[in-house]
């Protein structure tokens, strides 16, 4: 009987497919299911606990860096003696995109960078084997250049400042100690001591002394050589014992130098201590290292010594924390004393902990968020079944994110929030639709092999269409791409987990668990009931929200009245579709009732329908036309609120260590002022480093300079972002005189260039210098454009020693040889080295600051001939004081100079900036062989908005193949895709009226809507295809579609966008990623319910048309 009754239902007829077969697999196998759910749970966690944790993904930036030093020498000297040959020889190198070269005094630094998809390693070792090349033609007293490459992983994992009352020299003993300590913990890979003095030995020699016994400095150093060695005997035999045989002649007392014997000729012996004075002490200082220090109401500034932390690149951040914690921890008694105070300044390992920490709690909001509409739409236990396959989906995507090796970081956990609500969808449809066939009568069993037989094929084309649009985000070049690859991956490792689990494990869960179907009338036999658990759900709703939204800060209460605001709309919006229906009928719903009375109306008028399209095409016209007219602004990464920023300071050339701390302590003043200030770290004459820094040159002296990396409170402590505070101590730093002051703001994102770049390329130096100012002058008076600088800079005082190279050469000397001893006399030349406990401490060979103050002691100078005679300064040079550029700057081995600059994001934009700037020099004339290029932020942006469209389009056509294959036709796979410009009718508004801007994030979300926005119009069309077949006529089967899909596409989409809700609305960097998705989905989803039938019954009404009108031409020729 019960046979009879179930052969009426089509379902049961249509053959097994292979995804059927499959699902009936272990729908008959329950022990089986079992078996995988416990072994996809066990491998994920196992999987989850060996991933490393870190903030960022690893972008490996395609530069190499070679970085030179030549101590002394001008600008112009470095560019001719070691720029030129070095970008020469370089220049050999394939797959090199640009290379660009900065020449400052004492140092040349090349960066060479390399096309995207480059082998990074393989060029840095073709970049080391081409220095090594060309190493022996550079100057002699240039050093061997160092080749780095460039990581954003690279950062310090820690930051320690050690200070207290003591001397300085005592603080660098205690963290020399820490050094040492830190260094043996595994991970570890490099530990750096900064505002640390090195031990040195200096010989002061008495120029006039020097005279007297005609001694050159370049005698005394060949005298400390030879006299301190040890030299092996080789090996004699002695009365049947062999011994080695060893010259000890290294000095093991500072006072042993007194001893030396420079000369000694007829006239007597000419001891070192004869000529020079020995002195055991410290090099100059030349960076060092302040702290703020709270103490109560009178907060105060100590100097302090950091000690920077690197690990290496596949160890996890907070293991490796964790384990110098502990081991400074219990050694603490040995390294430094209790009034001495070691202090954590930057913990990225903390900041890792926070942010994913934050990501989690999305996540868990929007699981919560999801199993509520899916309690609201289908009901308790088939939500809880459906939901299952969320963590199931995770833990599988932790064991293939592991395999792939990935790490978790706040892209990939990102990628998991923004899969959630996508994890249910095809569950949702195979649960509606076994759901459907139980309100037919079918038993459990039956309904789920049948109704799954029946949608996976569809299910599984809207999975690969999901799936092809994330693939080509995988295939994104440029450090853009390296930064957001770990997030399709992710997507595409949860997305076919969840595929496989909606036809698997939940229709095996649902056979086995849920009873068959009741029905209606007994289920109306008690009203009351009916009436307590609306009243429950509401209860059980609110509670689910308040958990899924839960923030103890201040931006609590904001949270909950959204929450309300939001969940008030949805459980109206259920509620007045009869959410608390009887399962399996919608006849009762208003909602559905007027949809299908208003798609009929549509349907039935040729007319109306090609109203609706060209509706539908002015609205897309005018969202997409937002752009153009500047009302969506555009931008590559918004702002959000960091933890913090720097201060550089940058005195005028020539200024010294006193001239920049003087003004670093007018900063300092201020920034005890500021309350949200947690504390910040002072560094003169460097440029510091912390958990934000992308990477760290050594750089020569440059006592003009300066960094104040401030750290702020925590965001709930305060009560202005960082962009507040920043811009607050920007106007302040105006009032500072004497000093180019700038707050650079710290940005979330892949590392991108200055809002405003130009290049201005050339070789003729004065024009390129008269251009870039006034192209300077230009931009500064641009409203919204703030610190623009060009790289040039001020000019730096110099004096240039004139050699009369007749007279010289009279005398026995060269240009060679004064310029020797010119390095000499000012810097000191290295002799030799003295070791003591270890330590290699140099010996320096100078003379004394007092006799250098002036430019005439400089005319005092003598030099001395290949014979030994003395000859003074005066007779063969002069001095003249005069001014040299800063630097000269290459691109591609032609000069370049940089026109930087940075803007006010809340007024304008860089593009914004740049457009404008363009009309401003339509008529400027530039001078021959000058050339304007725009690059920073701007280009970066272009390339990345032109791979993410070249993305859009390949995901367009993968998506167009697998329905062309899954639908056996050309023209239906057009009706779904129509789906994607309809989304992008609610992104555009969508960020307009949320304030949010088009960026690098919100295109994300454009090119994955190409694929999700598709999976409403895949469930509809396939839907009106298997009535169709089964012999209703097109208007029926659109109709009857309608009313059958209408909910389960409205709870795909409220599932979708309800997963990703919560980090929309708490975290600012992903809300334009989030804005777009939600309203672009929604939109989609509403318009998809009208537009996709209206299109598919004009299309199908021409193919009849077509048919009819040859069979009647057929009919006739008969």
């Amino acid at each position: 009987m019960e046979d009879k009754k179930n052969s009426s239902i089509p379902e049961l007829l249509q053959k097994r497919n292979f995804l059927g077969r499959w699902a009936a697999f272990f729908i008959n196998r329950h022990r089986v299911t079992y078996l995988l759910i416990i072994i996809i749970f066990f491998w994920g966690i196992t999987q989850y606990s060996g991933l490393q944790r870190e903030a960022q993904p690893k972008v490996t930036i395609p530069f190499a860096i070679v970085q030179t030093t030549y101590v002394g020498a001008s600008p112009e000297e470095v560019e001719a003696l070691v720029t030129d040959p070095i970008e020469k020889k370089l220049e050999e190198l394939t797959d090199v995109r640009r290379m660009t070269s900065e020449s400052i005094f004492g140092q040349s630094t090349i960066f060479v960078e390399f096309d995207s998809g480059s082998d990074i390693q393989e060029k840095i070792r073709e970049t080391r084997e081409k220095i090594l090349d060309i190493s022996d033609t550079l100057p002699a007293e240039v050093e061997t250049p160092k080749v780095m490459d460039m990581k954003t992983g690279e950062s310090p994992v820690l930051v320690f400042t050690l200070g207290g009352n003591q001397d300085i020299l005592e603080i660098q003993g205690s963290a020399k100690k820490i050094k040492d300590l830190i260094e043996s913990v595994e991970g570890v890979t490099e530990v750096a001591l900064i505002g640390d003095i090195k031990r040195e030995i200096n010989v002061i020699v008495d120029p006039q002394k020097l005279s007297v016994y005609a001694i050159s400095l370049q005698d005394i150093k060949n005298a400390l050589i030879q006299s301190n060695v040890n030299l092996p005997g080789g090996d004699i035999k002695l009365n049947e014992i062999h011994y080695n045989v060893r010259t000890i002649g290294r000095f093991e007392k500072v006072e042993e130098l007194n001893h030396v014997i420079i000369r000694d000729e007829g006239n007597g012996k000419v001891y070192l201590k004869d000529i020079a004075v020995i002195e055991d002490g410290y090099e100059d200082i030349k960076k060092f290292v302040r702290k703020s220090v709270e103490s109560g109401e009178n907060p105060s500034i100590e100097n302090v010594i950091a000690i920077s932390v690197h690990k290496k690149e596949s160890a996890d951040d907070i293991t490796v924390r964790n384990n110098i914690l502990e081991k400074l921890q219990d050694h603490q008694e040995d390294l430094y004393p209790d009034d001495m105070k070691l202090e954590i300044v930057s913990d990225k390992a903390d900041y890792v902990e926070r942010q994913l920490g934050s990501v989690t709690d999305n996540a868990k909001s929007g699981l919560l968020l999801v199993i509520v509409v899916l309690f609201l739409f289908i009901g308790f236990k088939e939500a809880l079944i459906v939901a299952f396959v969320i963590p199931l989906s995770i833990f599988a995507a932790f064991g293939l994110m592991k395999v792939w090796g990935l790490t978790l970081n706040e892209i990939t956990m990102f990628s998991l929030v923004l899969a959630v609500g996508m994890l249910v969808d095809n569950a949702i449809v195979v649960m509606e639709n076994i759901d459907r066939l139980r309100s037919k009568g079918l038993s459990s069993k039956l309904a789920a092999e049948a109704g799954t037989n029946q949608v996976a094929p569809a299910i599984m084309a809207s999975t690969l269409t999901t799936l092809a649009a994330f693939f080509p985000l995988a295939l994104t070049p440029g450090i853009s791409g390296d930064y957001i690859r770990p997030m399709p991956l992710t997507v595409i490792f949860a997305l076919s987990a969840s595929f496989f689990m909606a036809v698997t494990i939940s229709p095996s869960i649902c056979a086995g668990m849920i009873k068959n179907h009741r029905s209606q009338e007994r289920k109306l036999e008690n009203p009351q009931k009916q009436k307590y658990m609306k009243m429950i759900s509401v209860v059980f709703v609110f509670i689910l929200s308040m958990i899924a939204f839960k923030d103890w800060g201040q931006e609590g209460i904001k949270q909950y009245g959204i929450l309300s605001i939001i969940m008030a709309v949805l459980f109206a919006f259920v509620m007045f579709l009869k959410q608390f229906k009887f399962k399996g009928s919608h006849e009762d719903s208003a909602v559905l009732h007027y949809y299908q009375k208003c798609l009929g109306w549509i349907v039935t008028s040729t007319k109306r329908k090609w109203l609706l399209i060209v509706l539908i095409f002015l609205l897309f016209i005018s969202s997409v036309a937002l752009i153009p007219l500047g009302i969506l602004k555009v931008e590559m990464f918004g702002d959000e609120d960091m933890p913090g920023f720097y201060v550089e300071v940058n005195t005028p050339q020539g200024s010294n260590l006193e001239d920049t701390l003087e003004i670093i302590k007018q900063v300092e003043t201020y920034l005890f002022t500021i309350n949200e200030i947690k504390h910040f770290v002072s560094y003169v004459g460097d440029e510091g480093t912390d958990m934000w820094s992308l990477y760290r040159v050594e750089n020569p002296d440059v006592p003009n300079k300066g960094r104040i990396i401030v750290e702020l409170q925590e965001e709930m402590d305060r009560e202005r972002s960082s962009v507040e505070i920043a811009n607050q101590i920007r106007n302040q730093a105006k009032k500072i005189p004497g000093a180019e002051i700038k707050v650079v703001e710290l940005a979330m994102g892949a590392p991108t260039g200055s809002p405003i770049h130009l290049r201005v390329k050339g070789e003729n130096l004065e024009d390129l210098e008269k251009t870039a100012k006034s192209f300077a002058e230009i931009l500064k008076a641009m409203e919204g454009t703030r610190d623009v600088v060009t790289s040039i800079g001020e000019g730096v005082p110099e004096l240039q020693v004139r050699v009369d190279k007749v007279r010289a050469s009279m005398l026995g000397l060269d240009n060679m040889s004064i310029a020797l001893s010119m390095r000499n006399v000012i810097h000191g030349i290295e002799a030799t080295t003295f070791r003591e406990n270890q330590e290699e401490i140099d010996v320096m060979i100078r003379t004394s600051k007092d006799r250098l103050r002036t430019v005439h002691d400089i005319e005092k100078i003598f030099f001395y001939t290949s014979r030994g005679e003395a000859i003074p300064f005066l007779q063969v040079a002069e001095v003249v004081e005069t001014e040299s550029i800063m630097n000269i700057a290459h691109e591609d081995s032609k000069r370049r100079i940089a026109v930087l600059g940075e803007i006010d994001d809340e007024r304008v934009t860089a593009v914004e900036i740049i457009n404008r700037f363009k009309e401003e020099i339509k008529d400027y004339a530039i001078p021959e062989g000058v050339v304007l290029e725009f690059g920073g932020e701007m280009e970066e942006m272009e390339e990345s908005f032109e791979n993410m469209m070249n993305n859009m389009i390949l995901a367009a056509i993968l998506v167009y193949i697998i329905l062309a294959i899954q639908f056996n036709s050309l023209t239906q796979p057009l009706i779904i895709l129509f789906a994607v410009p309809m989304a992008l009718i609610g992104v555009m508004p969508g960020l307009v009226i949320t304030g949010n801007k088009f960026g690098f994030v919100a295109f994300v979300a454009v090119v994955a809507l190409v694929g999700i926005a598709v999976n409403d119009a895949i469930v509809l069309v396939d839907y009106i295809n298997y009535l169709r077949s089964n012999g209703d006529n097109l208007k029926d089967a659109i109709l009857e579609t309608g009313k059958t899909r209408f909910l389960p596409v409205l709870a795909t989409t409220i599932t979708t966008a309800g997963g990703i809700l919560p980090i929309t609305l708490k975290e600012a960097f992903y809300a334009p990623l989030g804005i777009a998705l939600i309203c672009g989905l929604c939109m989609s989803t509403l318009l998809t319910l009208v537009i996709v039938p209206t299109m598919y019954s004009i299309l199908e009404e021409h193919k009849l048309k077509r048919l009819n009108k040859k069979e009647k031409e057929l009919h006739n020729s008969i």
